[in-house]
């Protein structure tokens, strides 16, 4: 990582921001290093004007088997292992063990773009009152369905330029550290319950605020992914409303799972407006909106699998989540 000159903060210097690196998907890029590497490749490539530290938080078994000349590319990083096999867990231990006032989330199979970490930083001095940033996630976008699907799956937060959200991103984010400590990921519920956190903080008065220009690139995996990234949104739709009653449409819990074609069509409405709404900015052309909109109707209905799941009290059990 390359710092702008600043005055002297040295070497030693408590750092702003701690960037933790978790990995949530067991795919086969990940199992050979390839993420991690390119991942690390472009965090040492941005350039800040703040101390920054780096925490790679693994399992205990995998921290020790990772090569050095892998670890090397970032300079500085510290690699946390825990007994946790689990995104939420380990990415609470790493906040637990960061030293930052600003606790930064990436997961591994996410490349920051150019001027990301900066970006992070200058928000949050521009916005003091906000407890949590949330940037842009997107696929590369080589083919129509890549783009179809990076709109449909990481724009729901995005409203298309800097302002308030009501949501935070897991995979690409900050918190003020002292929030986050109140605040933490819900714990065994899955990868994609992070609303629980979301309202948790938003009771208490936080704020969250997006911003554009901490784009991130996710590695796309294809279908198998997205079938995978779907069922778990399902069961979380309904597992994050048993546990939260407080969350919007709550209510619905009550038809038990006859309120599924209800969610069904929300979540539709609710796409059809996010592709509209920022499907440029996520990269689809003109030809490309009959596709989405046509993919809305399909990725949903994946979602349908979950929410029985979470009804029967079952959980997702073929998965490469952890």
């Amino acid at each position: 990582m390359r710092e702008k000159e600043q005055p002297e903060p040295g070497p030693t210097a408590r750092p702003v921001v701690s960037v933790l690196i978790v990995a949530d998907h067991d795919t086969e890029r990940h199992a050979e290093l390839a993420d991690l590497r390119s991942c690390l490749h472009a965090l040492a490539a941005q350039e800040v004007d703040a101390p920054v530290e780096f925490l790679l938080v693994e399992t205990q078994e995998r921290a020790r088997s990772l090569p050095a000349e892998v670890l090397a590319l970032l300079p500085g990083l510290r690699v946390i292992g825990v007994p946790h096999n689990a995104t939420y867990e380990q990415k609470n231990a790493g906040a637990q063990a960061a030293q930052g006032d600003i606790i930064a989330l990436l997961d591994v199979d996410c490349i920051p773009v150019a001027g990301w970490l900066q970006a992070l930083i200058t928000t949050f001095r521009a916005h003091p009152d906000y407890v949590a940033v949330s940037g842009r996630t997107r696929y590369e976008g080589k083919t129509t369905s890549e783009r179809c699907l990076s709109v449909l799956s990481r724009g729901f937060l995005d409203p298309g330029k800097e302002g308030p959200t009501r949501f935070i991103s897991n995979n690409n984010s900050g918190f003020r550290r002292e929030v986050y400590a109140r605040f933490p990921l819900p714990e065994g519920e899955g990868p994609y319950a992070a609303q629980l956190q979301s309202a948790a903080m938003r009771r208490d008065g936080g704020r969250f605020l997006f911003q554009p220009t901490m784009t991130v690139i996710h590695d796309f995996e294809g279908w198998t992914m997205e079938r995978d990234i779907r069922c778990h949104i399902g069961w979380a739709t309904i597992r994050i409303r048993q546990i939260d009653p407080g969350l919007r449409f709550s209510w619905l819990l009550r038809l038990g799972p006859a309120s599924i074609p209800l969610f069904y069509i929300g979540r539709v409405v609710e796409s059809v407006g996010t592709c509209l709404r920022v499907g440029h900015q996520y990269g689809l052309r003109l030809t490309d909106y009959p596709v989405a909109l046509g993919l809305t109707l399909w990725v949903h209905f994946l979602e349908i699998t979950g929410m029985r799941l979470a009804f029967r009290h079952q959980r997702v059990d073929h998965t490469k989540y952890r």
